[in-house]
């Protein structure tokens, strides 16, 4: 006859473990709450039960204090610590880590109370197949018994790795979880599970092995274990909190680490409000924070007053008010990128905002917001679950375990699917840029980063894919400029001080002409041969001016938006007839040097220029604003180069 008790099963010929759990560890330092938050919030809402259309899922997050002396579970545990403690001590292998590991769940152990974080949800379809046979699915299985599977109830989930229950024994001082159900189709079951370390157990009268990970289930015999059922005798099983008239699942956090997170309960509000902010907005979620000291409520017709009265300061919820804001008070947009109407962009400017674009999924949560230091503009992009819903499955995968951004190279199995997954996001780039154009004319006079950061592809990734790079940044393929001792090369041609025809002009200064440049050109320009000799070169004439090089200390080229930059100057005193000339990289390997439509600054009213290089310009001492407008309207990393003429005595 089986009982309920731990059972950690012989290792064999398996590998022995030590604490360093990747699974786990991946959830440590995320944020102080946020790994647990989007875990259990996003596999509540993953498990909504669809026959309430309009009823939200309810997370209720809630601290209880179980007295360790009355219940077996826990002197049970504590001996396998014990062994495994013992048989650390014995072996080679042993390292500082597993050591302190080993002791700081000791220590958590000799308390007369131990506190659980447990978190139930309602209105979800429990865990289905408690009950189910070896050939049927069962989600139970899939939760407790399994490792690196995911298969959701419903095709519209945003998990997809079978990674994301490993966060609850992040926050374990125990390293073990509890789970309880009362599923939709009947079933009922509670089971533990710990992520240990190798420890050892008594096996025909020697000590032997075991695997790291162990069950408090019910033991048929040594190799047969099932969930623990209403039947079985388990005292922790039948404490209230787990006693379930509504249809849901519990996962309890066992030894929760109150030390490290003291104010749990308002870090885990601000963190279900970060993260699930358009869920609840929807009234998708409803969530509960309880403890005995303090209660949250969170729900759609409270987040207002939540944002902007109990939690008005709190720096972590800047850019999830900048959202509330954008949804509720900006310009919508609807785009096709794979479906129709499969993608929703809000834009909103405001004087006040720092400039995010935030990015989420159908369900409402929160993938990630990006931000560079440009005001005004705050960005919400939102994928829809629409039609066969090819543009949200395929950024499923493109997300990494902690679903924390949507890029291609988090595919690597999928040659295909990667090349579709860049493509989506390039197209969601351009349709975020398209929706910022109509904000062309805003004057943005703040010297900060102009946000071009969010769109440029990320040079550190070195991808040979035929659709190119991603993360929602422009397929711009972008090269440095070279330079040796303060001159820069383009094309390997040089700036000279004279015309194209090698005559000396009427006037001081440097006349690029009318002619428009054509892109990629590789026809040589014209070598200038001074007057008077037969040598190639560059020579002063008889002009009396010469080109030089301002002492220009700092400057810095930012996007605004469309075809328009602006260059911030700080001279260290004044210049006049100076002249820029502006350079971008090329996919080849070469500079180009870029042709500007327009300039203004703050000397002078906007010009048309129609040409290369920009100028005679003045300079005053100190801080200088130039707004350009460049023929081509990509956005591209460029480089000013700086001359000036200045007379000189023969």
């Amino acid at each position: 006859m089986g009982n309920v008790c731990w059972d950690f099963p012989l290792l064999g010929t398996g590998n022995e473990s030590g604490n360093n759990i990747a699974a786990i560890t991946m959830f440590k330092g995320t944020g102080i709450m946020d790994g647990l938050a989007r875990e259990v919030c996003q596999n509540s809402l993953d498990a909504k039960n669809k026959d309430l259309i309009d009823a939200p899922v309810k997370v209720k997050f809630e601290m209880i204090n179980i007295p360790k002396g009355e219940y077996e579970m826990f002197s049970e545990y504590e001996k396998y610590v014990d062994q495994s403690i013992e048989y650390w001590n014995k072996s080679p292998l042993k390292t500082s880590d597993i050591t302190d590991f080993l002791n700081n769940v000791k220590q958590a152990l000799n308390r007369d109370e131990i506190p659980v974080l447990v978190m139930s949800d309602y209105n979800t379809e429990g865990l289905n197949g408690v009950n189910a046979r070896d050939d049927e699915q069962s989600f139970w299985k899939l939760l407790v018994d399994t490792e690196g599977i995911s298969i959701k109830q419903d095709k519209n989930s945003a998990g997809s790795f079978g990674i994301g229950k490993n966060a609850p024994f992040a926050y374990s001082a125990l390293n073990l979880v509890l789970y309880n159900t009362l599923a939709k189709d009947g079933g009922r079951a509670f089971e533990g599970v710990t992520r240990l370390v190798t420890t050892q157990k008594e096996y025909n009268g020697k000590l032997r092995k075991t695997q790291p990970i162990g069950k408090y289930l019910y033991l048929e015999d040594e190799y047969t274990g099932r969930p623990i059922l209403p039947g079985d005798m388990c005292k922790i099983a039948n404490i209230d909190i787990f006693k379930r008239n509504e249809v849901g699942t519990d996962v309890a956090v066992v030894g929760f680490k109150q030390d490290d997170y003291l104010d749990w309960e308002r870090n885990i509000a601000i963190a279900t409000i970060k993260n699930f902010i358009l869920a609840i907005m929807d009234g998708k979620l409803d969530i509960v924070v309880k403890s005995p000291k303090i209660e949250y409520y969170i729900n759609k017709s409270n987040i207002e007053q939540l944002l902007y009265q109990d939690f008005a300061n709190i720096e972590d919820l800047r850019y999830t008010k900048q959202i509330f804001e954008t949804i509720t008070k900006g310009e919508k947009n609807n785009f096709k990128i794979a479906e129709t109407d499969d993608l929703t962009i809000f834009v909103k400017e405001n004087e006040g905002y720092r400039a995010s674009v935030s990015r989420f999924r159908s369900t409402g949560m929160l993938i990630n917001t990006t931000s560079e230091g440009l005001p005004r503009f705050a960005v919400v992009v939102i994928v829809n679950d629409v039609g066969e819903m090819e543009l949200s499955q395929t950024l499923r995968k493109a997300e990494p375990p902690q679903h924390t951004e949507w890029k291609a190279k988090n595919i690597t199995d999928n040659r295909d699917l990667h090349n579709k997954a860049a493509k989506y996001i390039r197209n969601i780039n351009k349709k975020v840029k398209e929706c910022l154009e109509k904000f062309e004319n805003s004057d943005i006079r703040d010297r900060m980063d102009a946000g071009i950061g969010n769109f440029l592809p990320d040079t550190s990734e070195k991808e040979n894919i035929n659709e190119g790079n991603d993360g929602l940044k422009t397929d711009i393929k972008i090269r440095e400029i070279v330079s040796y001792d303060g001159r820069v090369f383009y094309d390997s041609r040089y700036d000279t001080a004279e015309t194209s025809d090698g005559q000396h002009t009427p006037k001081t200064g440097i006349k690029a002409g009318k002619k428009k440049h054509k892109k990629r050109e590789d026809k040589k320009i014209q070598v200038v041969k001074p007057e008077g000799s037969t040598e190639k070169g560059i020579a002063p004439g008889r002009s009396n001016v010469r080109i030089i090089t301002p002492k220009i200390t700092e400057h810095r080229t930012f996007y605004v938006n469309e075809n328009k930059y602006r260059l911030y100057i700080n001279s260290p005193e004044a210049y006049d007839r100076v002249f820029v000339q502006y350079y971008a990289g090329r996919d080849d390997e070469k500079q180009e040097a870029l042709v500007v439509r327009n300039i203004k600054s703050d000397n002078f009213e906007m010009h048309p220029m129609n040409q290369e290089k920009i100028g005679p310009i003045s300079l005053k001492e100190g801080s200088n604003i130039l707004d350009v407008e460049f023929e081509n309207s990509e956005i591209m990393a460029v480089i000013p180069v700086f001359t000036m003429e200045v007379l000189y005595e023969k």
